[in-house]
């Protein structure tokens, strides 16, 4: 699987030049996860649909929209305790997991956030250790992907969703 991790301006351009759309998507072979900070208002932090901020209004088997902000884990702890629970979790991690291997058949993995950076950069690093290095070397990873910086907790969560799985298929 190849995969490309974008900000969200190239991510849009991409979306655009390659004519996917909110009624096409679903034909192309591609897996794609869209991580949006949460929207704030005020004392209430929601996910609504119909989020103005994310590209998709509606739901697509091989669309995953995520709204979390770039925290490492000693943030999102101290957020959990103030009772802001929109920060990337365990809850998470397992869907995006499930996600990811419920589209593991598809040829592109394109993942955004805001910046391109951390948050996404830790999904693709990990649909690579996943499934990319069927399609492309490490290095190649990299080039294509060379402004990524993984966020460690995400990342850190993300692979222990993986160890569970394989944990649980060696119990049964």
């Amino acid at each position: 699987m190849k995969i490309l991790i974008l900000n969200k301006t190239e991510f849009n351009n991409f979306m655009k030049f390659n004519d996917i759309t909110d009624e096409n998507v679903e034909e192309k072979n591609v897996l794609i996860i869209s991580i949006n900070n949460p929207v704030d208002m005020g004392w209430f932090t929601t996910r609504a649909k119909g989020d103005p901020k994310s590209y998709f209004k509606r739901n697509h088997s091989n669309v995953m929209i995520q709204h979390f902000p770039d925290y490492e884990e000693n943030m999102t702890l101290d957020m959990r305790k103030r009772g802001v629970y929109s920060v990337f979790n365990e809850r998470k991690a397992k869907k995006i997991y499930e996600f990811i291997k419920k589209n593991r058949d598809k040829s592109m993995a394109i993942i955004h956030c805001a910046g391109g950076i951390s948050r996404s950069g830790a999904v693709g690093a990990f649909i690579y250790d996943l499934y990319g290095h069927e399609t492309m070397t490490w290095d190649q990873f990299k080039r294509k992907n060379f402004k990524i910086q993984p966020n460690d907790y995400i990342l850190k969560l993300l692979h222990e969703q993986l160890k569970n799985d394989k944990y649980t298929k060696n119990e049964s």
